[in-house]
Formats: structure tokens, C-alpha cells, sequence
């Protein structure tokens, strides 16, 4: 089991590689020309474009004795990454949750039968003057 998680990690990860590759390297080789970027570029690569902190969390989970409890050891940013890389991997799948789904049972009632049917008055209420 933990082997198979750790290398669904490392398909995550050579997949994420993968996708921040071209533009980091553009980015790179303007830099290295002595040209400007942008600030949103420069943050991208100090954060979404550096897998570091990918790559030292896999690092830690396949240096921990049990891959279980290297999992309960990090901190809930480096679970997120967890679930991220595990993703990309194709080891999590994401799923709708139960309450966007439709149950078959369910019994569906026609809008035209729901504006027939008055409303059902079982006790006596009182109005205010706004309401008469």
C-alpha cells in the first residue's frame, strides 16, 4: 500500500513538473537575459511554479518508517499538497458529494401539480393590518 501511494506521489509530482516546465522556463531564460517580469510572475515562480515543497514532503513520507504515520505527521498545508500530487497521480478521485446527487427513489412532483394544490390551513392565525 505505501508503496504504491508513494509512487502515485511521484507520477503527481513528474506530472506537475511537467505542467509548470514551459513557463518556468521562459520565465528562466528572461530573467537570465537580464529582463523584467512581472510581480504576479515572480510570485508565481516563488510559489506555484517551485515544486520544493512537493518534493520535500514526498521525501519525508518515503524517509518515515510507515507511510501512515508520515501522513499524520504533516501539517494540513502539506496534506493539501498530499492530496494534490495525489490527484495529479490519478490516485484520488474526485467525487460529487451525496447531496448534489439524486436519489432514484425519490418521488419528483410536476411544478403544474404544485401550484394546483391550495395551501393547508390546519390552525387559525391571525393577520396583522399590513397583511389584510
Amino acid at each position: 500500500m505505501a508503496t504504491k501511494a508513494l509512487e502515485t506521489l511521484q507520477k503527481g509530482l513528474s506530472s506537475l513538473k511537467k505542467q509548470i516546465k514551459t513557463r518556468r522556463d521562459s520565465l528562466l531564460k528572461q530573467l537570465s537575459e537580464k529582463q523584467t517580469i512581472s510581480d504576479a510572475d515572480a510570485n508565481w515562480l516563488d510559489h506555484e511554479g517551485n515544486p520544493v515543497d512537493e518534493e520535500r514532503v514526498l521525501e519525508e513520507l518515503a524517509n518515515a518508517s510507515e507511510y501512515e504515520d508520515g501522513l499524520e505527521r504533516l501539517n494540513s498545508r502539506d496534506k493539501k499538497l498530499v492530496d494534490k500530487l495525489l490527484e495529479l497521480g490519478g490516485g484520488l478521485i474526485r467525487k460529487a458529494g451525496n447531496k448534489r446527487k439524486r436519489p432514484e427513489n425519490r418521488k419528483i412532483i410536476p411544478q403544474e401539480e404544485k401550484k394546483k394544490a391550495p395551501p393547508v390551513f390546519t390552525k387559525k392565525e391571525n393577520a396583522t393590518m399590513k397583511q389584510k
